[in-house]
């Protein structure tokens, strides 16, 4: 099944400290979106553990995003994981420095056509290359799993370049990436999906409009942090999303937070975001990364906030922390280790999934204006809290009513 079949697809960003939240949670979400970096540069690890999951009875499907952004801009410090997708595309000047992020005219048609085809090829062979690790992480499983069960990608995501608009000329070179991806996939049974990936919210709509038929999209709009963002952008979102559909064609959000479950009525298909992390990213790549910082979502206001707030708001009432989740199981949030937090954080977005993304925008709309204004009586009248923490939890807060006038 695939992301754009069901009525929102929930997908999860894989990261190799999070294995144990894909294990047991593997029923609360429908796909993985595998960083192309990841498959990389942990090639058999990351391979092994994803294919043993994709030869299970409940067998997430899964597909490698490209990540190929990175390449557009100037890598001062290129990392290990960098220099192995350059590697695996037969690629390695990607990484090299040349002072200044590179030319469109450093992409001419033939190397495009080679960095497509060798795309392709990895894709294509990810089932068979990567069974080193089978039977190690088949144990993990505490299931019967067979080698000969485990699946390769579900479908192609092509090579792609942020573009500022449809006179940028990246735009022409991410489309002869789709194209030349289109091509070199042809004798193989996986479909291509095509990239949009707009520096801002704001393009995005124009260059989805150049196309020319109806697509299955996935959607990247580079840096849009739905909790403070001015609204503008996320109605540039939204009227991308809407106007897409209009075109007939099925978006899918690379990566997206709790606004964007909302846009589910709108004719999004669904999202992905990482575990704990990376509901939005922005195109030029962070000096530094990491596993996700131990911070707790919040429920109530859809959002995550660092753990030590959430531990005052629970002293402080209860209710402002309130969560049915089976591994919060009525525990404080200071009582839940790393990946206790991490497995919580899903199953909430699979909550709200399942009760917000098809709901009516008036009555998301007025459910969300009336939770902020419970919480702000909650947190106002909060015993215990110091003056400064109060303020930090009605930052936390202030994103709701943004989100209602983005609906509206």
């Amino acid at each position: 099944m695939t992301p754009f079949e069901h009525p929102y697809a929930h997908y999860v960003a894989y990261g190799s400290t999070d294995q144990s939240t894909f294990i047991a949670l593997r029923r609360r979400y429908d796909g993985l979106v595998v960083p192309a970096t990841i498959a990389a540069y942990q090639r058999h690890g990351t391979g092994g553990f994803v294919l043993t999951l994709s030869a299970t009875s409940d067998s997430p499907p899964y597909v490698i995003d490209p990540r190929f952004p990175l390449f557009q801009q100037k890598l001062v410090a290129p990392k290990k994981s960098h220099e192995a997708l350059a590697e695996l595309l037969d690629d390695p000047s990607l990484v090299v420095d040349r002072g200044a992020p590179p030319a469109t005219s450093a992409f001419p048609d033939a190397r495009v056509q080679q960095i497509a085809r060798k795309w392709v090829e990895f894709n294509t062979a990810y089932e068979t290359a990567n069974t080193n690790s089978f039977s190690k992480y088949a144990r993990r499983l505490k299931e019967p799993v067979r080698e000969a069960d485990a699946k390769g990608p579900e479908a192609i995501l092509p090579p792609y370049f942020a573009c500022g608009g449809v006179d940028d000329p990246w735009w022409e070179r991410s489309k002869l990436l789709y194209a030349e991806t289109c091509a070199a996939a042809r004798e193989t049974a996986l479909p291509c999906y095509r990239v949009v990936c707009a520096v801002d919210s704001s393009v995005l709509d124009s260059l989805i409009s150049e196309l020319a038929r109806p697509e299955r999209i996935v959607l990247w709009a580079s840096g849009l942090d739905e909790h403070n963002v001015e609204p503008a952008k996320l109605v540039a979102y939204r009227d991308a999303i809407v106007n897409a559909a209009a075109q007939g064609h099925a978006p899918f959000g690379l990566y997206g937070g709790f606004f964007s479950v909302l846009l589910g009525t709108f004719g999004l298909r669904g999202s992905s975001h990482g575990v704990g992390f990376s509901e939005h990213r922005a195109w030029e790549e962070l000096p530094s990364a990491g596993a996700a910082p131990a911070r707790y979502y919040l429920r109530r206001a859809h959002r995550y906030v660092m753990q030590d707030l959430a531990q005052q708001l629970h002293e402080a009432s209860p209710d402002l922390t309130s969560c049915p989740c089976p591994h919060c199981n009525d525990r404080a949030p200071f009582e839940l280790d790393y990946h206790e937090l991490m497995k919580h954080s899903v199953w909430c977005r699979a909550e709200e999934i399942a009760v917000w993304a098809a709901m009516d925008t008036a009555t998301a709309a007025d459910a969300l204006q009336n939770e902020f204004q419970a919480l702000t009586i909650e947190i106002n009248q909060a015993q215990g809290i110091a003056p400064a923490t109060k303020k930090k939890a009605r930052r936390s807060i202030e994103h709701l009513p943004r989100w209602v006038a983005a609906l509206s």
